[in-house]
């Protein structure tokens, strides 16, 4: 008669594990060729002729790589125009602006045109010219054509484990203004669990490579299938609905807190509060009209309006500062902060009022010590 077996039966849990290692062992040889090989950075350009853009798996689209400013200044590592996102040296109070073309630093006039120092680069030197250098970096994480939502997944993949001490937010022309890429979806998972999957996921680089894949698949199709030539909108649909460009801001001061930043939200303000320009909206450029389907410039304002009371509101129920530009700007409505030909990007001298602004509340929260102007003309 034969002895019975000893050997007891793996439990379910055991043999979940067990088969699990192959598969894991996969999925991190892929993740690591994936990374390696820089495969997730890529994507079929439909920006091509374009000399700002390109496309981006994660965000639709980003800065082109190879960009070169007048000045001779590419862009930083991480495609940013901004000082390299380096660790965060010891005794530094370190900014990330986050932002659209009003923070990366353009104007319109008629064609693209660059700013020499955007608000957070002369920023920083504000700082370092007055309180004396090492106390405070700004990195400029503004990219032009983004949106609030844009910002928030910034913020959740590219711009992780900066350290920023504070978040300043600057958006809401892109939120309401409209573009090809709105179809593709400007908005977060609905559920707490889909939403904690996203974040997983993005701290992979499998993800942007599969959402490279299905733009690879797009582009496929396209070629037999050519997308009708594009007609002008009829009907205005923001890229953000106000209702979303308001959770975006909360998502953004609560993943801001997450990583241990305080966060200031800042207002847009609008070329018409200019005391030369006031009044002159049957002469301004029609474009950012036709191209929105806005019926008139005083529609127009009363939208921006809207975004930038709902910042506002915001603020006041997450006990989050808010930097009022629109209120700045509206006090010296005889500087020519705008150019005749520009309802949106602030002229070199706008960016000079929004450092002086955000300068002077640095200084009155403490965050920023200035030295005395007899100790800056020796330091001088």
């Amino acid at each position: 008669m034969e002895a019975a077996s000893t050997h007891k039966p793996r439990s379910l849990g055991k043999r979940f594990v067990f088969a699990s290692i192959p598969l894991l062992f996969l999925l991190a040889t892929l993740e690591l060729g994936v990374r390696v090989l820089r495969l997730d950075q890529e994507c079929p350009n439909s920006y091509s002729d374009d000399g700002i853009f390109a496309c981006d798996p994660i965000l639709n689209f980003k800065l082109r790589p190879d960009l070169i400013f007048p000045d001779g200044k590419p862009l930083n590592r991480a495609g940013f125009r901004s000082r390299e996102f380096t660790s965060k040296p010891p005794g530094v109070f370190r900014v990330l602006s986050l932002g659209d073309s009003c923070t990366f630093g353009i104007i319109d006039d008629p064609t693209f045109r660059y700013i020499p120092e955007p608000y957070p680069q002369r920023l920083e030197r504000l700082v370092a010219e007055r309180a004396g250098p090492g106390q405070l970096e700004v990195l400029n994480a503004g990219v032009a054509g983004y949106n609030s939502f844009q910002g928030l997944m910034l913020l959740r993949s590219k711009l992780r484990g900066l350290e920023p001490d504070l978040i300043t937010v600057r958006f809401c022309w892109k939120d309401h203004f409209m573009s090809t890429e709105a179809s593709s979806g400007y908005r977060e998972p609905d559920s707490a669990l889909a939403l904690g999957l996203q974040d997983l996921m993005l701290r992979t680089s499998l993800y942007g490579f599969f959402r490279r894949l299905n733009f690879e698949l797009q582009a496929l199709r396209a070629r037999g299938n050519p997308p009708p030539p594009k007609a002008l909108p009829t009907e205005w649909i923001p890229n953000v609905p106000l209702e979303e460009y308001e959770r975006n801001l909360q998502r953004i001061v609560a993943v801001g807190r997450a990583q241990g930043a305080e966060v200031w939200l800042l207002t847009s303000p609008h070329a018409f509060v200019i005391d030369s320009i006031r009044g002159q909206q049957d002469k301004s450029p029609k474009l950012a009209l036709t191209f929105n389907a806005i019926p008139s410039f005083d529609r127009l304002i009363e939208i921006h309006d809207s975004y930038n009371q709902a910042t506002r509101e915001v603020g006041t129920e997450l006990r989050v500062p808010v930097i009022d530009m629109d209120a700045a700007y509206r006090a010296h409505p005889t500087e020519p902060l705008f150019l005749q030909t520009d309802v949106a990007h602030p002229a070199a001298s706008g960016h000079v009022l929004e450092a002086e602004t955000l300068y002077s509340r640095l200084v009155a929260e403490g965050f920023v010590q200035p030295r005395s102007p007899r100790l800056r003309q020796q330091a001088g």
